[in-house]
């Protein structure tokens, strides 16, 4: 049997410096534009479609037209994101691998989209694109879709349907402009 010596003074000590980025510069105003909060607009886009450019009004009516995409002009609800951490080597405790994005929403057609939203539970070939005041976001990855409703002992409470849009990805969301007309009125395809 051999016997395997080495001395350690030897060794070179290996070093993981990261990956190379390239990191814009960020953006600096003395006054800037607020982004009021609420998701207020929902678009489910099939996976299959992408948008040549996502802030034309008239790409939008095309792709709802074709049935490329769905749009709830009308929702009321959050948005959150949950890093997900991995442990990491040497000096650095953890490292970012991905985000846990949560759409939470209410939509108030109820009875009437009942088959809308029974057709499409569970469908796992929809991407989420949801707005707030001005803005809308673009998820990159398909979305679980959950939704449910609740009657509650109250007279006077309205039943709207609860949908909960779950899906993990590597980056944030990108950031558009709204297109104009597009999330202000019920549009049918």
């Amino acid at each position: 049997m051999r016997k395997l010596l080495f001395d350690l003074r030897q060794l070179s000590p290996v070093y993981y410096p990261g990956c190379a980025l390239t990191i814009p510069d960020p953006a600096c105003s003395d006054c800037p534009t607020k982004e009021n909060g609420r998701v207020r607009h929902l678009a489910l886009k099939k996976v299959s479609y992408t948008f040549v450019d996502i802030t034309n009004p008239v790409e939008w009516q095309t792709a709802l037209t074709n049935r490329d995409v769905y749009i709830f002009a009308y929702t009321k609800g959050t948005y959150s994101m949950t890093p997900n951490e991995s442990p990491s080597f040497g000096n650095v405790e953890n490292q970012l691998d991905s985000y846990s994005n949560i759409l939470e929403l209410m939509e108030p057609n109820f009875a009437i989209n009942r088959n809308f939203w029974n057709s499409i539970k569970g469908a796992l070939n929809f991407v989420p694109i949801w707005g707030s005041a001005s803005k809308i976001y673009e998820g990159t990855v398909p979305a679980t879709i959950i939704p449910s409703f609740k009657i509650e002992d109250d007279v006077k409470s309205i039943i709207n349907w609860n949908l909960k849009i779950e899906w993990t990805e590597a980056n944030l969301p990108t950031i558009y402009d709204a297109p104009a007309g597009t999330f202000d009125r019920c549009i049918e395809p």
